[in-house]
């Protein structure tokens, strides 16, 4: 029932953006830049909701398989810890923020270790390592490391695609070429500011109809749901050529708009529940590793 519930919030708020692009006459312009900022913001919350969730979950191994871990906590973390700390020394160099960093691996590593040898070494005191406290000091670490590694990398992408579409759809009237490095991040902060008051109602709906899909990435996802929101960036990728098409070839907003419904009606979600109705089945969970669709 649930599941019926979601398809339907879905269909409902489909229908709401849809007569407020319709509403609003957009353009060939304002749909690429829909597309882009609901990519950017929606995808990085779904990977912000992962690690979230690894962390406070305490999962064990995540980093290293991207699943669940069903045993007791192990090497596998802290060794991962270690990686990325030496990893983190040769891209950002030592300074006082690596410091801490290497504390946190410690503290981890010795969290991890066989009670008897915390005992052996007068670290009887710490907490038991199956507790939620050492769990998510045992996992922070590899957290942090990825938070920064997916905001970057996930950040970049968008990035680079943001200079390519102000080029084609201006949004913004400037260019990141010839600036400092501060400028360029400030270049990259007009355009997201540009872009989500333009369509904060769109990325607000979106998000409300995908509630059940961070709920899921919260309470299970691993390292594999973090790439799940590429998939959603090569879709847009194509969505953006098909469009960037029709508005050389001066085909109206008609089509457009039916761009617009290809790519966000959740037609594979209804086709699934028509096709299970008839069929008096239960409803698979299918939404599980589809934070965007």
């Amino acid at each position: 029932m649930k599941e019926r519930n979601d398809i339907f919030l879905g269909f409902f708020i489909f229908l709401l953006n849809f007569i407020l692009a319709v509403h609003q006459n957009w353009s060939a312009t304002d749909l690429v830049w829909c597309l882009w900022i609901s990519s950017l913001v929606l995808g990085y919350a779904y990977i912000l909701t992962t690690i979230l969730g690894i962390l406070l979950r305490g999962d064990q191994g995540v980093f290293v398989r991207g699943g669940k871990k069903k045993n007791k906590m192990s090497a596998p973390v802290p060794v991962m810890n270690v990686f990325f700390l030496i990893a983190l020394l040769f891209i950002t160099g030592f300074s006082k923020y690596m410091i801490y960093y290497f504390m946190f691996v410690v503290v981890s590593i010795l969290l991890s270790l066989p009670e008897e040898y915390q005992k052996r070494l007068g670290l009887g005191f710490l907490p038991n390592r199956n507790t939620f406290v050492a769990r998510l000091l045992v996992n922070f670490p590899a957290a942090i490391f990825m938070l920064g590694f997916f905001t970057f990398h996930f950040g970049m992408f968008h990035f680079v695609h943001s200079i390519f579409l102000n080029g084609f759809f201006p949004i913004l009237p400037e260019s990141p070429f010839g600036k400092t490095m501060d400028e360029t991040g400030i270049y990259f902060q007009h355009i997201i500011e540009m872009a989500v008051s333009r369509f904060w109602p769109f990325i607000l709906l979106s998000a409300v109809s995908r509630l059940g899909l961070y709920s899921k990435a919260f309470r299970g996802g691993g390292m594999d749901s973090m790439f799940i929101p590429y998939k959603n960036v090569i879709r847009m990728h194509i969505t953006i050529f098909v469009v960037a098409f029709l508005s050389m070839a001066n085909s109206g907003n008609y089509a457009l708009y039916f761009i617009f419904v290809i790519y966000f009606l959740p037609l594979g979600s209804i086709f699934r529940l028509l096709k299970i109705s008839r069929k008096g089945e239960k409803l698979p969970d299918f939404q599980s590793n589809k934070p965007i669709e």
